[in-house]
């Protein structure tokens, strides 16, 4: 049988139905900044809190249409409630890994007027986390994962952060729901370093990051042969 093109094409369309999961960076941030009382780089007492608040340098899908630079409009978020599970060392002593679990844990997304986010040093003061929430939350979450690693032998003393993200509520809580009404998950992710010459007093990490709108599009199997039998 010989397919015309506009068969070819609703083939493809039922592929993309049936595809893999829409995935991209719904935010993006460079910088957020990171503390947590009593710790270092390379280890987090068990039971401390990590906090990170951060403002978003631009948006994408299903947020498109928010613009980031608007002069009128401050975007910024505040993690918290990340209660650390201790650091793990692992590897030889010249080129050691740090890994620190954390558990439970909260996110929101703040849209605010005027622009007065300020990273103010040592948190938590006066400007910090009070001008990353004075605004209207446009998202809320639960983090079920948070994980931090360092080491003592990049060149940079860089490593990274990552999280996922249930969302929960928000003004713009719908945008990122899927067919069904369930939340498609969120991830935290991105590289952070604990260069002196990069932090700010009382800050443990510089993090350049993203959040990953990771939502699947079908649960239902698909395969070439049966698009093609839509057709016989």
């Amino acid at each position: 049988m010989r397919f015309s093109t506009t068969t070819i094409g609703a083939a493809l369309l039922l592929c993309a139905a049936f595809g893999p999961a829409a995935a991209g960076p719904t935010m993006d941030w460079d910088p957020a900044f990171m503390w947590q009382v009593g710790a270092t780089p390379t280890n987090s007492p068990a039971g401390g809190e990590f906090k990170a608040v951060g403002i978003i340098s631009m948006f994408d899908f299903p947020l498109q249409d928010l613009d980031a630079s608007d002069p009128t409009t401050e975007y910024t978020f505040y993690a918290h409630g990340l209660i650390s599970q201790g650091t793990v060392a692992s590897g030889p002593p010249t080129t050691t890994f740090y890994t620190t679990n954390y558990t439970g844990g909260s996110i929101e997304v703040y849209a605010g007027s005027p622009r007065n986010a300020v990273f103010d040093p040592n948190p938590p003061n006066t400007n910090v986390p009070s001008t990353f929430i004075d605004g209207t939350a446009i998202l809320t979450g639960v983090f079920t994962r948070f994980v931090t690693q360092t080491n003592n032998f990049t060149a940079f003393q860089t490593g990274n952060a990552e999280g996922d993200i249930t969302w929960t509520g928000g003004t713009m809580f719908e945008r990122v729901l899927r067919v069904g009404g369930e939340p498609c998950p969120g991830l935290f992710t991105g590289g952070m370093t604990w260069n002196p010459s990069l932090l700010i007093p009382g800050y443990l990490f510089r993090h350049d990051g993203k959040i990953d709108h990771n939502c699947p599009t079908s649960d239902r199997p698909s395969t070439w042969g049966l698009i093609k039998a839509l057709y016989r």
